[in-house]
């Protein structure tokens, strides 16, 4: 049991390695500058040599712990800080690092993993770089953030994502534009309004229809005989029949029928009302006793 445990235990302690090591997979080192003597100034006014790491994923990275070196066979030549907040690097955001080491032209630059051994990334320095000028990388591709080192010297840019296009995201360009959420907000309100209200509509209709509101109602028939006609023939008819009223009725009938007046408009309701009989009456039931 123990043994399958600690199995078990390995499993997850390795997946997470794995995926830790996924993470800094993500970064990047996309700018340096060797020479700083009119630029970027450090917590102490000074112009130093300083390099830049970019997280190219949509996760936050935790880089602390991470060595910076421009020696292979001295990986370790210098660790990034342990236990600062500010080492969480958000998406696709930058950050700038001056090392402990100087940056000499020519050389190249590699960031290690926390293992102190796995090479991340690396950048070429070129001998004849300028004074106030960096190497880069450039985002050739900003939806699969692929990175391609310049030959170029470029005018530094810390801080911000070195790309030939925009690489700023929907959520970022909302943040940017929204920072207090008041637009999206209203948008979505209005959204989940105007979707109510077309399910109100619907329903309504929907409603009335299947109770029958919307009836189609039967179309009447227009009269060939008019009231006057129809007295004209209840007195012919009167002559001829004789002063009985049967004359009367039935032009009365007819004309009745005519004007679509014979029936009540049906609402389809059948009302049985019980009727009284002398099955009901009790006192009838009863019977005479025989004599």
């Amino acid at each position: 049991m123990k043994k399958r445990l600690l199995t078990i235990l390995a499993i997850i302690l390795s997946g997470a390695v794995s995926l830790r090591a996924q993470n800094l997979s993500d970064l990047i080192i996309s700018e340096v500058v060797v020479e700083n003597e009119t630029g970027l100034v450090d917590e102490n006014g000074e112009h130093t040599p300083w390099l830049e790491l970019t997280n190219t994923s949509q996760g936050t990275v935790n880089y602390a712990g991470c060595y910076l070196t421009d020696n292979k066979d001295v990986p370790k030549k210098y660790m990034i800080p342990k236990g600062v907040i500010a080492n969480r690097l958000g998406a696709r955001q930058v950050v700038v690092i001056r090392p402990g080491f100087e940056i000499r032209k020519g050389s190249t630059i590699y960031l290690i993993s926390t293992d102190g051994k796995t090479i991340i990334d690396s950048i070429k320095i070129p001998s004849d770089l300028p004074a106030d000028m960096s190497v880069r990388k450039i985002a050739m591709d900003n939806k699969k953030m692929d990175f391609k080192t310049m030959q170029e010297p470029a005018v530094p840019s810390p801080g911000l994502m070195n790309s030939e296009g925009n690489t700023e995201s929907g959520a970022e360009k909302v943040a940017r534009t929204d920072p207090h959420g008041g637009v999206l907000t209203l948008t979505s309100v209005s959204v989940v309004f105007a979707a109510l209200l077309i399910l109100l509509i619907i329903f309504t209709i929907m409603g009335n229809v299947f109770s029958g509101k919307y009836k189609r109602k039967p179309k009447k028939g227009k009269s060939s005989i008019d009231a006057d006609t129809a007295a004209a023939i209840a007195m012919a008819l009167d002559l001829e029949c004789g002063d009985d009223g049967t004359a009367a009725a039935i032009a009365t009938a007819i004309h009745l029928y005519l004007e679509d007046s014979v029936h009540d408009s049906e609402s389809f309701v059948i009302t049985i009302t019980p009727r009284s009989s002398s099955w009901n009456n009790k006192k009838d039931m009863f019977r005479k006793p025989v004599r």
